[in-house]
């Protein structure tokens, strides 16, 4: 599969629920992340999405924590789906580092 990145258009904050059906099986770069009780997320923006790419998403969030920071609050870049043995990650970090 080849790698590739896509930037969302028009980005909006969507729950963890929205996220999961719209990026499953997907790699995001999520931005402007909320907590819900018990550290799982509760919702976010994403800003990119792509296939194969977590290198190149961190990359991405790099520059734009440089470019950003003050606006994109907590952020991460994530696989959204579920690998043999292992469930969905629904705890997401990140942020001002």
């Amino acid at each position: 599969m080849d790698k590739a990145i896509f930037k969302v258009d028009k980005p909006v904050y969507l729950t963890k629920d929205e996220i999961k059906e719209k990026y499953w099986n997907r790699q995001v770069l999520l931005t402007n992340i909320e907590m819900a009780p018990k550290n799982t997320m509760a919702g976010g923006i994403v800003r990119y999405y792509g296939t194969d790419a977590m290198k190149e998403l961190w990359g991405v969030l790099k520059e734009l924590n440089k470019a950003e920071r003050k606006t994109i609050g907590c952020c991460t870049v994530e696989y959204i789906g579920t690998m043999p043995n292992i469930p969905i990650n629904l705890y997401v970090g990140g942020g001002d580092a």
